[in-house]
Order: C-alpha cells, then sequence, then structure tokens
C-alpha cells in the first residue's frame, strides 16, 4: 500500500514563542538565581541555537511514516528592531534555500495602538511622542487566516491524506472542524510547540494530537553555514550560535 500524503502547516510565530519559552533568558529572575544548574536545564532544554530551525526535518520527524508532500510555513516579517530583523531574514533565507519543499506565507506585522503606561496617552508609534516612554505592542495579521485558507483548500482539492497543524491556537478549531465533517474527511493531528499549552478544545477536534518533544528540536538544527547558488553562504546569526 502506498504511503498517506502528508501536508505540514507551522504556525510560524506560535512555535517561535514555544522555543523561546525553552531557552534560558539572558537574565534570570530572584528565584531561578537560587536553581542548580540541572533544575534550570529542566525548565530551559533548549539553546538559542534551537531558533536555527531545519523546518523540513522537523516536519519529516512529525509525520513519521508517511509522504511529506509540502510544508508551509505562516510568519510575518517583523519591524522595528534592526537586530531581530536581521535574523530573521537570515533564518527565512536559510530555509528557503536549504529546504525544497518548503513554501513560505507571509502576513503583516504591525504595532497595536495602546495607551501609554507612563503619560496615560494614546498613540500608535514605539515610543511616545508624549513623555518619550517606549511602547512596543506588535501584532501578528493574516497568518491564522492563511492557515486556515491553506488547510481548506488542500483538504477541498485532495492534495492530502493528513494534515499535521503545528499551533497552540484555539482559534483553529473550525477550519479543523469542517475539514473532518467533508465528505471526503481527512485525518488532522495537531503537533503543540513546547511550552505552547494544549487547549483541551483543539485536542478535541482533532483527529489526534501530541507534544513536540524538544529533543526532536534538537536533532532538527540546520548546518551552520548554507551555501546558495551564487557560491556565497548563508550564516547562523551569532547571537544563535
Amino acid at each position: 500500500m502506498s504511503k498517506r500524503r502528508a501536508i505540514v502547516y507551522i504556525d510560524g510565530f506560535n512555535l517561535y514563542f514555544g522555543l523561546k519559552a525553552s531557552v534560558m533568558p539572558d537574565a534570570l529572575s530572584g528565584t531561578e538565581l537560587g536553581m542548580t544548574r540541572r533544575e534550570l536545564k529542566k525548565r530551559y532544554p533548549l539553546t538559542k541555537r534551537s531558533y536555527w530551525l531545519d523546518i523540513q526535518k522537523l516536519a519529516t520527524t512529525i509525520i513519521r511514516d508517511a509522504d511529506l508532500e509540502t510544508v508551509k510555513y505562516f510568519t510575518a516579517r517583523i519591524t522595528g528592531n534592526h537586530n531581530k530583523q536581521l535574523r530573521q531574514n537570515a533564518f527565512l533565507n536559510a530555509i528557503q534555500v536549504y529546504c525544497p519543499k518548503l513554501k513560505i506565507f507571509e502576513g503583516r506585522y504591525l504595532l497595536r495602538r495602546v495607551l501609554c503606561s507612563k503619560c496615560r496617552k494614546y498613540n500608535d508609534l514605539f515610543v511616545c511622542p508624549s513623555c518619550q516612554h517606549a511602547n512596543v505592542h506588535p501584532e501578528e495579521k493574516k497568518s491564522d487566516v492563511n492557515i486556515a485558507t491553506q488547510m481548506l483548500l488542500d483538504a477541498y482539492e485532495n492534495r492530502c491524506d493528513i494534515a499535521y497543524l503545528v499551533s497552540g491556537d484555539s482559534d483553529f478549531v473550525p477550519p479543523i472542524k469542517a475539514i473532518r465533517s467533508m465528505n471526503s474527511p481527512k485525518v488532522v493531528a495537531v503537533a503543540f510547540p513546547p511550552k505552547q499549552g494544549r487547549s483541551k478544545e483543539l485536542q478535541e477536534s482533532a483527529t489526534f494530537s501530541f507534544p513536540i518533544p524538544t529533543n526532536m528540536i534538537k536533532k532538527s538544527w540546520l548546518p551552520d553555514r548554507i551555501p546558495k547558488p551564487d557560491r556565497t553562504f548563508i550564516t547562523i546569526p551569532q547571537e544563535w550560535q
């Protein structure tokens, strides 16, 4: 019998924040300063190297014995922090070159209008024009809609037998239920990123679900240097080495 065809849909920001919660921060809290090295390693099992992630290899590991048709990665280009932009650009360029079955779908990254926590005036700028206090409240737009649209289209066009969603966002419950109730229903699995919680509603809507173990992340790192067609290289950002 032929293997089942699988498509993996990755909520890029949800996965990133799961990785970030698993990486030891530059500054520890007062409670954490009193922890042993073993205790800290248990709380933060990953290093910043894990941000340099081979998305296709991770997807291949997640689907196990199925055939990977494609992996769709959904994100948005960040704004407002030059160093973060450079790291993100390096990562997106790296996976585009290194992962032949990858497709990237970009939403938008916007600043939400907020009440300044210092002078209590509304503005939509990074720095409050009234008191010069920094107010950074970014929002990602369109990725959820893009993921739901691609999942529904692929199921309707019979492009896969099983869909794997990498996210912990319960907003995906409606499209999952729709796909599973089609005349030719598909299997929909949810893979929860590390430390992003396990939405009960999301678990119940899926055919099955499971957490992504951190050792799976550790085995899915990109090479430090990735050759480009023009014979130059994309290199892991120094902050992530």
